[in-house]
């Protein structure tokens, strides 16, 4: 991911009133580390406690889907399957709570890579998805983050790479790297990004414009469209340069009825490190564990995206209203979301909550 032209937007937000967080010094010095893991009790407990009252669990998040995507993190590591509650791929923090190379986050066969993700020293995180494709061994992959070996054995357990997607401009930095890596695999990317990075040997474009994909839409060597929804948000502009700035495809995973965003939403956490805080049900489960503390850097970039960069971006970059209105009728009142997963922040689950949030978001 790169973050360029509009940065000087962001840092505005540092600089101005916005982000003046009433934190004493042993504070900011604790949020300036790397967030570390809170010791808290039994995360099955504590989930329970969250979401339910009762056995059955939250009808947003039951217990029953918990318990199958834990199971399915197990599978992936060892620490998990050894009882540990943190996994053994990296240490924890907001941008990688459990600490997993892939992490299951819907069923069936949701899957996403959180990582930390470095701009200017400052964590703003980046999260790829992963998906098992129906009736078949294949793996969908989304927003692809850097490779190693951890996440190619963690690959490997799930099915074979097929079709790796770069769904804007900005979420690019390691699509040469899948390239070379899956020679087999069929490269895809939003409109115009063929011409951005010609050292791939793209195999095709999502279509400019595509809102309401049909079969006249599905293309060789591609995905169903039926399966993960493309939809192009062809309506925004850099005001600096008059071209488009992210260009990006969103995608509606239609089995799992997750929703996936790179730079159109996003979800940063509040400054106690606990996941969703700032909503009626929080976060917080087996998978998704609080953390003892954000850094002071990632809290001013949420003030900046919140505050600085929205309101911009509604007000001078978005410059085709009546596409803009359709694309939240979609996403709103066609798709039926269930689950919201961010390239940049927490995870949203169930209907009613992840309606509120973005239409509140896209107003």
């Amino acid at each position: 991911m790169q973050k360029n032209a509009l940065v000087p937007l962001l840092w505005l937000s540092i600089l101005s009133p916005i982000a003046g967080f009433s934190l004493g010094s042993q504070r900011r010095q604790q949020q300036q580390q790397l967030v570390s893991a809170r010791d808290f009790q039994s995360p099955t407990s504590l989930s329970l406690a969250v979401h339910s009252s009762n056995n059955s669990g939250s009808t947003t998040f039951p217990v029953s889907v918990r318990a199958e995507l834990l199971k399915k993190a197990k599978e992936l590591d060892r620490n998990l399957a050894d009882g540990k509650s943190l996994g053994s791929y990296s240490p924890n923090g907001w941008s990688n709570r459990v600490g997993l190379a892939l992490t299951p986050a819907a069923l069936p066969g949701v899957y996403t890579g959180d990582r930390p993700f470095y701009w200017n020293r400052i964590d703003v995180g980046c999260r790829m998805c992963v998906i098992q494709l129906e009736n078949s061994n294949d793996l969908w992959v989304h927003s692809p983050v850097g490779l190693d070996s951890a996440t190619k054995n963690a690959l490997n357990k799930l099915g074979t790479v097929k079709y790796v997607v770069s769904p804007n401009y900005e979420h690019l930095k390691f699509a040469e790297q899948w390239y070379k890596e899956y020679p087999d695999a069929f490269m895809w990317g939003c409109p115009g990004l063929a011409e951005k990075l010609p050292n791939i040997e793209w195999e095709g474009e999502i279509p400019t414009g595509l809102l309401r994909p049909t079969r006249e839409d599905q293309k060789q060597n591609c995905w169903n469209f039926n399966e993960i929804v493309p939809l192009h948000l062809d309506m925004e502009v850099n005001p600096f340069t008059g071209k488009p700035f992210f260009n990006e495809v969103i995608f509606f995973h239609r089995p799992s009825k997750t929703l996936m965003t790179t730079d159109l939403f996003w979800n940063y956490p509040q400054p106690e490190g606990v996941p969703n805080s700032h909503l009626n049900d929080s976060g917080e489960w087996e998978l998704a564990p609080s953390v003892s503390s954000v850094p002071i850097g990632s809290l001013l970039w949420k003030q900046g995206m919140d505050k600085v960069y929205l309101p911009f971006y509604k007000n001078f970059m978005v410059n085709n209203r009546s596409y803009y209105d359709e694309v939240k009728k979609i996403i709103l009142d066609e798709w039926n979301v269930e689950t919201l997963i961010p390239a940049h922040g927490d995870i949203i689950r169930g209907k009613e909550v992840i309606r509120e949030v973005l239409s509140r978001h896209l107003s």
